[in-house]
């Protein structure tokens, strides 16, 4: 019963990664593609080349790596109070309450194509309308150049933190939910205040379901690639040459297919790190229950 799946799973999944790994120890290009089986072994130069030299058009693979853990973590961070207190908002019933749950979850419903597209506009140079309100309140001009250069990296945290903090809203209520309105009660009884409870009660509750929507926030926006794709084109500026990015750049423009497969290796590994922490984790967790 198992087979199908598996032979899905070895077409789909193994033999390409296996291909990968083979393409990562080679210098395979646009010229050597055609009989990439006999393509030159060069070890682990691409490796080598990936946290130097990079691309020939884009940052190295350790610049870029440096530009995703900033971005992540910032993005998270960012978003992480915005959806907790959306989440607490909504948690106590009013009216219009549904129409309210369904109004925060506008940015997240959008593809990402389309909130990208949006945000190249709304930051475009001279006529954009985020330059035209920085000179309206004389605080900026309408030359503040948010697509090229050092502003890129904020732009591209601007646009993510508007289209992801409904993940974080939507994690938090559901752990909400779950919390014993006695608890509250009881807390309330002896003299506590909202903002107590909220510090000795909600966080302790929702800390497995923090936890879990922190790391999933954070590897989403590492990989976050369609968002600056279409925001900065290719190349991008180096500060907002993102890792997913750059591979793309790395093995689709500049056809260096044997340096891409080792950066998005590299990737791969990187990504299994937090991964393999969070599940030790409950692992430890389920124990000591």
């Amino acid at each position: 019963m198992l087979a199908p799946a598996t032979f899905l799973l070895v077409i789909i999944v193994l033999i390409p990664f296996m291909v990968s790994i083979y393409t990562s120890f080679t210098s395979l290009n646009q010229y050597s593609i055609g009989d990439w089986l006999h393509a030159p072994f060069i070890g682990i130069k691409n490796y080598v080349s990936a946290f130097t030299q990079g691309n020939a058009v884009g940052a190295s693979a350790l610049r870029s790596l440096w530009v995703s853990v900033a971005f992540s973590l910032l993005t998270t961070i960012c978003i992480t109070p915005i959806g907790i207190i959306a989440a607490l908002l909504v948690n106590t019933p009013f009216r219009g309450r549904s129409l309210v749950r369904a109004l925060f979850l506008i940015p997240y419903v959008m593809p990402v194509f389309v909130n990208a597209i949006t945000w190249r506009l709304l930051f475009m140079n001279g006529w954009g309308l985020i330059d035209k309100l920085l000179a309206w309140l004389h605080i900026g001009s309408v030359n503040t150049f948010w697509l090229i250069g050092p502003r890129s990296f904020w732009a591209m945290i601007i646009a993510d933190v508007w289209s992801s903090w409904p993940f974080i809203y939507l994690m938090v209520l559901a752990g909400l939910q779950g919390i014993p309105k006695e608890l509250y009660e009881s807390a309330y009884m002896d003299g506590s205040t909202h903002l107590k409870s909220f510090f000795a009660i909600t966080l302790p509750s929702l800390r497995s379901v923090l936890s879990l929507a922190l790391l999933l926030s954070t590897l989403n926006h590492f990989n976050n690639f369609t968002l600056p794709f279409i925001m900065f084109g290719t190349p991008p500026s180096p500060q907002a040459d993102v890792l997913p990015l750059n591979v793309y750049v790395t093995s689709f423009q500049t056809f260096d297919f044997g340096l891409g497969a080792a950066m998005s290796l590299i990737t791969l590994f990187l990504m299994m790190i937090p991964a393999y922490l969070y599940i030790r984790m409950l692992r430890l967790g389920e124990v000591t229950t």
